[in-house]
This record gives C-alpha cells, sequence and structure tokens, in this order.
C-alpha cells in the first residue's frame, strides 16, 4: 500500500527542521577541512527512478530522503553542510529546497489542468493542502503565475507549528515528471530572507534541472476530457535539455482568473494525495 504523499512529505519536513536547527554551516556539528566522502548532488527516487537534482552548490541529504515505489521526498542544502567539509561548493543563494514526488497517474497530467490550480489553491480545500497545520486561514496566496507547462506559486503560511529556522512565506512549482506530479520548493532561511527575484530564479532552475534530467521518462497519457470544451488550454512545449540555466527571466504570465470545476477528479486527486 502506498503512503499518501502528504504523510511522507510531513514526515520529511520533521528531518528537514532538524537539518536547519543544526545549522546550514554545521550540518554534523562542526564543519571539517580535511577529506570527508562528498554529498551527492543527485538522487532517483520511485519505481521508475525519477532523478532529483538541484542547481550548482545543492546536495542531497540522504538522511531526509524518502524513497518508495510510488511517492518520493528529497531535500537539499548546503552541499559544504551535508558534506561536512568547506571544500564542497556553497550555493549562491543560500535556502533549502524540497522536491515531493506523487504516485503515478493513469488519468491525465497536470498540464491538462493548468487553468484549473488557481481556483483550486484559493479554495479551502486547496489552502488547506498548503497549510502546515491544516487550518486554510493561516495560508495566503502572494501569487500565482505560468511557465509553460508548470503552475507557480508563492504563498505564505503562518501556521503555530511552522517548521523554525525558516521563512514563513516560500515558492513552489508543480509540474509533469513523466507519470507523475512533482511538487518543487524554495525555502527562505531565517536568517536570510530571499528576495522575490532570487526565489523565483532559483525555483525555475531547479525546475529546468528536473525536467532536463527526466527526458527520457514517459509521459501520463493525456486525459480524455480534462477540461470543459469552452476552456482553453495552453501549448505545452516540448521539454529541452538544459545546457546553462538563464539569468533570471521576467515573471511569468500572471494567471487568469479561474472557471469554476469540480476538485475530485484527475490532478487533483494527485496533489492532495
Amino acid at each position: 500500500m502506498s503512503t499518501p504523499i502528504s504523510k511522507s512529505y510531513g514526515q520529511a519536513m520533521m528531518i528537514m527542521a532538524c537539518l536547519v536547527l543544526a545549522g546550514c554551516g554545521n550540518r554534523f556539528g562542526g564543519v571539517s577541512d580535511g577529506p570527508v566522502a562528498p554529498a551527492p548532488t543527485q538522487v532517483s527516487v520511485t519505481s521508475d527512478r525519477i532523478v532529483i537534482t538541484g542547481p550548482d552548490g545543492f546536495c542531497v541529504d540522504p538522511t531526509s530522503t524518502l524513497d518508495q515505489s510510488d511517492t518520493g521526498f528529497v531535500l537539499l542544502g548546503n552541499c559544504a553542510a551535508i558534506s561536512n567539509s568547506r571544500r564542497a561548493r556553497q550555493p549562491a543563494t543560500p535556502a533549502v529546497l524540497t522536491a515531493t514526488v506523487s504516485a503515478p497517474s493513469t488519468d491525465g497530467r497536470l498540464s491538462d489542468s493548468l487553468q484549473q490550480l488557481d481556483g483550486f489553491f484559493r479554495s479551502d480545500e486547496g489552502l488547506s493542502l498548503l497549510s502546515r497545520s491544516g487550518d486554510p486561514e493561516q495560508v495566503t496566496i502572494l501569487d500565482t503565475a505560468l511557465d509553460g507547462g508548470v503552475f507557480l506559486l508563492h504563498a505564505s503560511d503562518t501556521s503555530a507549528d511552522a517548521i523554525a529556522g525558516v521563512q514563513s512565506d516560500y515558492w513552489r512549482a508543480y509540474l509533469d515528471v513523466g507519470p507523475r506530479l512533482a511538487t518543487l520548493s524554495v525555502l527562505s532561511l531565517e536568517e536570510r530572507k530571499l528576495t522575490r527575484d532570487e526565489s523565483l530564479s532559483l525555483l525555475l532552475s531547479f525546475v529546468r534541472l528536473v525536467q532536463g534530467a527526466n527526458l527520457d521518462v514517459p509521459l501520463a497519457p493525456l486525459s480524455p476530457s480534462p477540461l470543459p470544451a469552452t476552456t482553453s488550454q495552453p501549448t505545452v512545449q516540448p521539454q529541452q535539455r538544459p545546457q546553462n540555466v538563464a539569468p533570471m527571466p521576467a515573471m511569468p504570465p500572471v494567471m487568469p482568473p479561474a472557471r469554476p470545476t469540480l476538485w475530485n477528479v484527475g490532478i487533483f486527486r494527485r496533489i492532495l494525495g
């Protein structure tokens, strides 16, 4: 039986709290100057080996990785902190990155439902999903946007049980990776709040690298009737393997007003786990 992705995420975020509280420059109680085993820069999770990799200077924290057949969770942080070595590379933008990979889908892709996502996340059900405490009153949607077939969300969560060591607001991207839904997040450290441009640029770099690492994974089938016939759908461009991550792009177009829809089908079951 698969574990709901929201449960896996919650367990891993508790591990992340320990990582942050230990200090990003002091991952194991002290950073060594001597030779140490390098931290991994990528990891494969789930039965179809979805690859998660981050921008330069970010490494996978093996103690926080949850790899199950159906779902996966990966945390990436400062390579120097995770490897316990000052010689390891460090990211230009200090932050914590997370990646959650859903169970595989047979009933459509995220790209089938892009125009519905803004409305979904602004609903009580969507806000409850975003809240660490499950209370929709604690979450504020600050911005949403589309970047090709990727849905971008900027939100603030003021729940009382928020994770110590990180800011209350975060940036998140939802995207198709093979037959699965990937959720990629950027969290600012408490002592170093990122600007909007820094967060968005880092998130889009993360997205491009994960897309490029999974080009060979077959996509989920198209949904037979993803949206009402009156709703126009965006054109999803083929993924291209990135060469060098581009500088900070202009902000993707803001989401148009959402049309009413039913949340209990297709992609929304996958988001809710």
